[in-house]
């Protein structure tokens, strides 16, 4: 990954639907940056949206094994 995606790319990159990544954008999880009318996602904030999923899911994890 590098520099600035758009949302196919980034959609590719993490292995979901174009539709999945607007979702999230809508729900305020990736932040974009627009320009007018065109969204794109930096490399750094696909790299933030990874690393709080993943510790959402360990946060599951250990909760399940309770």
């Amino acid at each position: 990954m590098q520099g600035m995606h758009d949302v196919k790319t980034a959609a590719k990159l993490l292995l979901v639907s174009p539709w999945t990544i607007r979702a999230w954008i809508r729900e305020g999880k990736l932040r974009p940056v627009r320009l007018g009318r065109l969204v794109r996602l930096d490399e750094a904030e696909l790299q933030r949206f990874l690393e709080v999923a993943r510790g959402n899911q360990s946060s599951n994890l250990a909760q399940g094994a309770k």
